[in-house]
Formats: C-alpha cells, structure tokens, sequence
C-alpha cells in the first residue's frame, strides 16, 4: 500500500471543518497514478466508516478505477436502502454505482428520474441520469422519449434528461429537436445534458456536437454552469483531439469570433491539465510540441501568439508552465511504471 494512501486515510479522520478539499484531490490524484486495487480495499474500509461525510465523493474517481461488483455492493449497502438514498446530500454515489453496473441500482436510478422525479433535486437526478447511461435501457424506451419531449420548449428542464438521447433507438429526430431546443428555448445554464448527449450519440451526434462547441449563442467556455465540463467529457468521448481544435481555431474562417473560440479552447485545455485519467490520445508532451513550439528561430507562431489577438497572453503563459509542469509528472510516471514492471 502506498505511503500517500496512509496519508490520505489518516487526513480523512481530521475535523472535517480542518480538511481542505484540495489537499484530498491532490492524494487521490497521486493514488490513481501510482496506486492499485490494495490502496482502494483500505480507503474503502475508511468510506464504510462514515459513508456520509460529503469529502467522501472525492474518494469515487479510485472506486471508478479498481472497483468492482463485490466494492458496489458494499457502496450500495451503506448508501442506499428501500430504492432510495440514505443520505439525500450525497447524490454522486449514484452515478458511482451506475459507472460500476451494479444492477441492483438501475431500478433506483429509474425510480427518481422517471417515477418519483419530485423527489429528486437537480444534483440527484443529474446524477442518477449519469448513473442510468451505463446501463442498457430498452426498456426505458418511451418513458426516455416522453421525458426528452417534456423539454422542448423549455428555458429550463431537468438539465440531463437530453443525455438519455443516446439511449433511444433511432434517435435522429430528437437530436435534431435538442439541437433546436438548444438554439432558440434552453437557457445556457441549462444546456450541458444537451451537449454530453450529442457526444454520447457517437457518429449520430458529432455534427451537433462539433456545431455548438464554438457556437457563441451555446456559451460552451461556461464554467458557473458546469458546460465546459460536460464539453470536455465529450471531447473524450468522440476522440476528438486538441490538435485538431487547435488547427481550427487558428483558421482564417474562425477569426470573427476567436475572442470566444480561445476562451472555450483554453476552458477545455484547463479541464484537460487537471483530468486525473492517464489514457489519454495526447501527452503533454504532444501539446507542448505543437502549442507552444516555435516555427523556427525566428518565429513563434504558436498559442502565445494567438493569446496576444485577444489579450490572453499572460493567461497562455500560465497554461504553458503548467504543461511543462504535466510533462515532468508524467516522465516521472513513466520511470516509475517500468521499475514497478519488473518487480
């Protein structure tokens, strides 16, 4: 087991107004990069003492990685009782659940978004939406099809409800009415389950997808409402590679409204520094080259200069030490990984 899991463990039992939420993050980066499934049997023991402290959900990203059905069932055991939660203010074990496909909670997860969806808040039907789309649901059908089609129209709506677009059979016309939806009714603070639909459609949805990301009037570089997230998640989802944005940011076609295509760029750059995922189609070591490579001894022509069109040089510069910093980590890794590999 590792030195930081004992760390973590330890920090855990400290007063919880005493914790800091960045300190946890940063040992459970360093646990899913170096860790295994023996780091994650003792910080479950540490979950099932007191499954609901709310810094606990920091704790899931590990759960994610090495889990299992036996873990589910422990998670599900402490968290969930007569199909519905135990504690109402920790609705991301949900999600955590439906990632791991423990069965038995897909009925919870349909129970508070189709059934009894008063009794879900934004956070527990976001988050039993994200649980339920790892499971199939055929079943769901028309109940998926009439929630979806209760949204149009609509400034708001439960925001995720679109995501189950990728659900449905055939679903060519609901993403053509939730692209609508997104254009003339969805408020922007309401719009990420749009754009994480449109991701999770595959081939179905790129278009709509690729069509938003730089589309102003969708406001994809907002991060108060959580969109840049769910539009980085999609990134990953299609495969669609910073390089390739990159290139299109850059194109003579899409200086009219650079100002805004920059801030979703380096939105989605920033999301992908603090991604803790370690399978990734480009290293930093990619983006270093063709972000910040000069041209020749002579010419930059690199994300410096595009940041200094619009003012953002400075913030660039920020960007540029933080991947020189990734670049280091992840070296570090990969000695690291080939010790590990002969013992």
């Amino acid at each position: 087991m590792l030195r930081t899991t004992t760390e973590l463990i330890a920090y855990l039992k400290v007063e919880k107004s005493e914790r800091d939420v960045t300190i946890i993050q940063s040992l459970v980066n360093a646990i899913m990069k170096c860790g295994n499934k023996t780091d994650m049997d003792a910080i479950l023991n540490q979950l099932q003492d007191d499954p609901f402290d709310f810094h606990y959900s920091y704790l899931y990203p590990i759960f994610k990685k090495w889990g299992d059905e036996k873990v589910a069932a422990q998670i599900f055991k402490v968290a969930i009782s007569n199909n519905r939660l135990l504690d109402a203010n920790n609705p991301e074990v949900l999600a955590l659940l439906g990632y791991l496909k423990y069965t038995p909670v897909k009925q919870v997860l349909a129970d508070y978004i189709f059934e009894s969806p008063e009794e879900a808040d934004y956070y527990i039907s976001k988050y039993a939406i994200l649980g339920l789309l790892h499971f199939d649901c055929t079943e769901y059908q028309e109940k998926i099809k009439t929630a979806i089609e209760n949204c149009y129209g609509k400034n708001l709506f439960p925001e995720f409800i679109p995501a189950l677009v990728s659900k449905v059979e055939n679903n060519s016309t609901l993403l053509q009415n939730l692209y609508d939806l997104g254009c003339e009714f969805a408020s922007t603070d309401c719009n990420a389950g749009i754009v994480y639909g449109f991701s999770l459609c595959g081939n179905a949805g790129r278009a709509y997808f690729r069509k938003v990301l730089f589309d102003p009037g969708w406001e994809t570089d907002s991060t108060g409402t959580g969109t840049i997230h769910f539009a980085y998640k999609g990134l990953k989802k299609l495969g669609i590679t910073f390089k390739e944005l990159y290139h299109e940011i850059k194109a003579p076609e899409m200086k009219e409204n650079l100002q805004y295509n920059f801030g979703v760029f380096i939105g989605l750059l920033t999301r992908r520094i603090d991604d803790i995922d370690t399978d990734q189609l480009e290293s930093f070591t990619d983006l270093h080259t063709f972000l910040f490579k000069w041209k020749n001894n002579d010419e930059s022509d690199n994300l410096i200069d595009l940041a200094t069109l619009v003012d953002k040089a400075e913030e660039a510069y920020h960007l540029e030490k933080l991947v020189e910093l990734k670049m280091n980590e992840e070296a570090i890794l990969l000695n690291f990984n080939s010790l590990n590999s002969f013992h």
